[in-house]
């Protein structure tokens, strides 16, 4: 009897857990579906608020509306360079700067550690960072978003806590060899933090694709701009208030609904972001268990 009841609550528990699970995904798919749905959906049924998790009446000029902007592609390349250095950058000089941090016999290894801290704690500001930028010519270049996000404290700290938990007599045997400390990082520790690159890779990533206020203060040219400010724009135009005739004509001429456009500017922002996340996803579950487990 007892076998059959462990049994059963076991079965039932599975129940539940797949359960709840399900409708936890479709709950957090729906704004999604819904976004997608009302992007191409006829106008006059949006209006009287018919769309829900399906589109009706499938009208495709709301991509064309924000695909038409001459400067779209190119904002397209600026966030995909931003992206790229920017996360590399990051990778790499927290890398750099933790592992000596994780070495017991560093003898600076304390005054850093504590002004890493106090980093945490305390910041310019937005304006004297604003002047610093300004002072070191960094308008319109890209190192005006890169350089002040290539590094973080709590990185930091994360990465020099996975760094101590690699075993010390790699690094020891590594010196015997003949190795050095650079060499010791990227051939010994970094092939080994793969699931924590991964993880920060993934959350660098996401951190300058959706980047729009730091640009919005540091690039005056649109030319430079990537396409969080670009899709903003188009957005505002959209408003009653700032709606310029053009707009105004060509939401007329194909019958579109603001709404049309605002959705579609939401899927063409998050669609990179959503192929990229199902390629680190192995990484990224064992990246976030990093610290959980000690032993």
């Amino acid at each position: 009897m007892k076998v059959y009841n462990e049994g059963f609550w076991s079965k039932a528990f599975d129940i539940f857990n797949y359960t709840f699970m399900a409708a936890l995904c479709i709950i957090m798919l729906y704004p999604l579906l819904n976004t997608f749905s009302v992007s191409i959906s006829d106008a006059d049924l949006i209006s009287q608020g018919k769309i829900t998790w399906y589109p009706q009446g499938f009208d495709f000029h709301s991509y064309q509306y924000i695909f038409q902007d001459n400067n779209i592609l190119n904002a397209y390349k600026n966030t995909i360079v931003y992206l790229a250095i920017g996360t590399f950058l990051q990778l790499l000089l927290t890398s750099m700067f933790a592992y000596p941090l994780s070495i017991s016999e560093f003898i600076f290894r304390k005054p850093l550690a504590i002004m890493v801290i106090i980093t945490m704690v305390f910041s310019g500001g937005l304006i004297p960072t604003f002047l610093l930028m300004r002072d070191l010519h960094l308008f319109n270049t890209m190192w005006a978003i890169v350089l002040p996000l290539a590094m973080s404290a709590f990185n930091i700290i994360i990465f020099r806590t996975f760094f101590q938990d690699i075993p010390k007599e790699l690094r020891e045997s590594a010196y015997l060899d003949g190795a050095n400390d650079i060499t010791i990082l990227f051939r010994i520790y970094l092939p080994l933090s793969k699931p924590l690159l991964a993880t920060f890779a993934l959350f660098g990533a996401v951190m300058f694709w959706n980047m729009w206020f730091e640009p919005m203060i540091y690039f005056n040219d649109e030319k430079y701009q990537p396409i969080q400010l670009i899709l903003r724009r188009m957005t505002i135009e959209l408003t009653d208030d700032t709606r310029t005739g053009n707009v105004q004509r060509f939401l007329d001429t194909f019958n579109l609904n603001p709404k049309n456009i605002r959705m579609a500017a939401v899927i063409v922002t998050i669609l990179p972001i959503l192929f990229v996340y199902p390629m680190l996803q192995k990484h990224f579950v064992s990246g976030m268990m990093i610290g959980s487990v000690k032993g």
